[in-house]
């Protein structure tokens, strides 16, 4: 079955690559990823005390970052190793942790390339952030005696009926792991049902509510705003969504005049065609890379094309659009907004983050609209009246500290693996 399993991920791999090309998507992590240009890693790791955590991308990364500062206070002899898979996960992860962990890029899941990784880095466990499965990558652990722990997981709805339709080989992955951390008890139920052994199956809670650090002291006019402007800002749009956005940017400013709007698009590589949407709307783009001094210009919507300012934004908010939420996808983080206790909206499409909705919903700071023309209508409540916004969000910040816990959970459970 492995050897199926490589075949079709060699062809996939070879139909991807006019992509990569067409797309510009090259980056200079694509040979290590390839197995290539290891020796620097491998003197790296020469101390064999080697713990290696995986985390895809930035919302990944953000999870793990308090785990693996406690870790590192905890286990201060152990060599740590951060891989990632997007270049803005690599690039976040460089920013927060390249002075506690050495960041790379992770192995593409070739039985020979991970082979090469494995004794490259010779780890004592391995730590995946979230339900991700790389059955060769798992295969050749287990052979080589390293634990594998999954943390923060959980499984989709699109991810569970996925899973069920090749139940036989998702669950040889699964005996390879030792232990599960699963977000919910819905998850945990999942991975047992797709064939996890049950003892190994743990309820420790979602690790994004313990990484939520305040950021630095900063205010809206550090961005060319002044200080009697309110802010709407749309935090990991996709494809589809800045229009609904502009269009609801459009509606509240004639009754709002001192709304400003800040569009923090998922991919920042679509930052071109999003400022030509801005304009065609009759705005002014403009980039935050390029800042310049703008005060006082109402037309100008700012565009954040930079990495790590996301949750600076939803600090500055007055209300927050979640992306990935109105067009088919899922749903993105939500729970940062709701720290900073600001009104959150999210459309029909969050079934990646069920209980978070759930939980929330129920503050009054996260509002769910099952159409557009309802998105405008919901922030407007909001912004008429700032004391209800700051009642849910006061809901919403107690919720949050009910929620926390499970970075020291998994902490337990991983610290009893490395103990055993």
């Amino acid at each position: 079955m492995f050897i199926v399993y490589d075949a079709i991920f060699f062809l996939c791999a070879l139909l991807y690559l006019p992509y990569l090309g067409v797309r510009g998507k090259w980056h200079r992590g694509f040979w290590m990823r390839l197995g290539l240009s290891l020796s620097a890693l491998r003197e790296a790791c020469a101390c064999r005390n080697v713990i290696w955590f995986h985390a895809v991308s930035v919302g990944e990364v953000l999870a793990v970052e308090d785990l693996i500062l406690r870790m590192k206070e905890k286990f201060s002899g152990h060599t740590f190793i951060l891989s990632t898979v997007t270049p803005t996960g690599q690039r976040l992860a460089q920013t927060k942790l390249k002075d506690i962990c050495r960041v790379i890029y992770a192995p593409l899941d070739f039985s020979w390339v991970v082979r090469r990784y494995i004794r490259a880095i010779r780890p004592k466990m391995y730590i995946c952030a979230e339900t991700e499965i790389w059955p060769n990558l798992y295969r050749c652990l287990q052979k080589e005696g390293v634990p594998i722990i999954q943390v923060n997981g959980r499984i989709s709805d699109r991810a569970f009926e996925g899973y069920k339709r090749i139940s036989g080989f998702v669950k040889r992955v699964l005996d390879c792991i030792s232990v599960f951390c699963m977000q919910s008890p819905l998850d945990a139920e999942r991975v047992i049902r797709l064939g996890a052994e049950p003892s190994k199956v743990h309820v420790a809670g979602n690790l994004k509510f313990d990484s939520l650090p305040e950021t630095a002291p900063v205010a809206k006019k550090d961005f060319g705003f002044e200080e009697g402007d309110r802010l709407l800002v749309a935090g990991s749009t996709h494809p589809g969504e800045e229009e609904i956005v502009m269009e609801t940017y459009t509606r509240l400013r004639g009754e709002f005049p001192r709304l400003r709007l800040v569009i923090v698009p998922r991919h920042i590589e679509r930052t071109g065609d999003i400022a030509r949407l801005v304009q065609q709307k009759g705005f002014l783009p403009l980039r935050l890379s390029q800042y310049r001094d703008t005060k006082g210009d109402a037309q100008v919507v700012l565009i954040v094309d930079s990495i790590g300012y996301l949750r600076v934004f939803y600090s500055l908010a007055e209300v927050v659009f979640i992306g990935k939420t109105f067009k088919v996808g899922g749903g993105q983080n939500m729970i940062e907004p709701l720290y900073f206790g600001k009104p959150t909206f999210v459309g029909p499409w969050t079934q990646n983050f069920k209980d978070v909705v759930r939980i929330f919903l129920r503050t009054g700071a996260l509002v769910q609209v099952r159409q557009e023309e309802e998105l405008w209508q919901a922030m407007r409540e909001f912004l008429a009246s700032p004391s209800r916004a700051e009642a849910a969000g006061a809901s919403a910040r107690e919720m949050i500290k009910i929620c926390q816990g499970a970075t020291q959970k998994t902490l337990e459970l991983i610290s009893g693996v490395l103990k055993a």
